[in-house]
């Protein structure tokens, strides 16, 4: 029996290719936008998409739905449907994007501490302005808060920087790159030694604004806010608070509670904030790196060997 796929993304003639150049036996259908889906629902078998492209109403339709691939690390999106089936497997894209979250990490740093925003408007009026000598990372404490692959690959290339790293983590353990480790129920306590406070925590019901008005109270006024995790898992509120009143001294975001971030949000006056709009897995090439986990996946699927699947998801 022909198994159909449907790929839910901008991409989708890319992830098609593979799929059928490498398995005979499917039927591959593409989508940009749920907007442009052009088949039953509940005739797929298998969903590729971001979770960001789906809503309830979809995965209500796609009542025969056996596997969901998501193409990204974060299930949540997912996970918060109420019709997602307990028979239906849902994998990640878990570990593929060390280096971009490092790399989104390091620049975020760096153009709050180099105050890119000056340097912009001044290239914009022609104007040689040399500014306040800038501050260096090397010596400087990073506090990276969710030790799985992209937390370490941060804690890794911050190390290379010369700065003192320390990984919070509800499940502490001795890592090469940190220099300590400290478990997440002291988060305010460790928040209180960073110089920059970096948050990667996937969204969970655990972690909803983890990142409170406590924890932020708790930080140095020199020190900076970074947020390459999920915008769920930070009080807005506070962090806005803390920005106004200059009580830190910035932040470099990448995510939000709401995306896009509205545009009346005070977010974007703050001359203290570098917003990212959730660039960090954004990258040039995304689907050559993804693509090897898919298809190994695939191929254990049609061979009905569930059990063999990886980033399998518990739900």
């Amino acid at each position: 029996m022909t198994t159909k796929v449907l790929v839910l993304e901008k991409f989708a003639e890319v992830y098609a290719r593979e799929l059928e150049a490498r398995f005979s036996g499917i039927e591959v259908h593409k989508a940009a936008t749920a907007a442009d889906i052009s088949l039953d629902l509940a005739a797929i078998d298998v969903l590729f998409a971001f979770g960001i492209a789906i809503d309830d109403r979809l995965i209500a339709e796609a009542k025969n739905l056996k596997w969901i691939a998501s193409l990204a690390t974060g299930v949540d999106h997912f996970l918060r449907c109420p019709h997602l089936r307990r028979e239906t497997i849902l994998t990640s894209a878990r570990g593929i994007h060390g280096p971009s979250m490092r790399e989104t990490t390091a620049w975020l740093m760096l153009a709050v501490s180099r105050d890119a925003a000056r340097l912009v408007h001044a290239k914009d009026a022609h104007r040689w302005e040399r500014g306040e000598r800038w501050p260096l990372l090397a010596g400087k404490t990073a506090v990276v808060v969710g030790i799985g692959v992209s937390g370490i690959a941060i804690g890794e290339l911050l190390k290379a920087f010369g700065m003192r790293v320390i990984g919070v983590s509800r499940t502490p353990r001795a890592l090469a790159g940190f220099d300590a480790m400290r478990p997440t129920d002291q988060l305010a306590q460790t928040a209180a030694e960073a110089d920059y406070l970096i948050n990667v925590l996937p969204a969970s019901e655990e972690n909803r604004e983890i990142f409170s008005r406590a924890v932020f109270a708790a930080m140095k006024p020199s020190a900076v806010f970074i947020n390459v995790g999920r915008g769920e898992t930070v009080d807005e509120a506070a962090l806005i608070a803390c920005l106004r009143e200059k009580r830190i001294a910035g932040a470099g975001l990448d995510v939000f509670q709401n995306s896009p971030l509205k545009g009346d949000s005070p977010f974007w006056d703050l001359p203290n904030v570098v917003i990212s709009p959730q660039q960090g897995g954004y990258f040039a090439g995304y689907e050559e790196h993804v693509m090897p986990l898919l298809m190994e996946n695939m191929r254990r699927f049609l061979a009905g060997h569930f059990g063999e699947m990886e980033n399998v998801v518990a739900h």
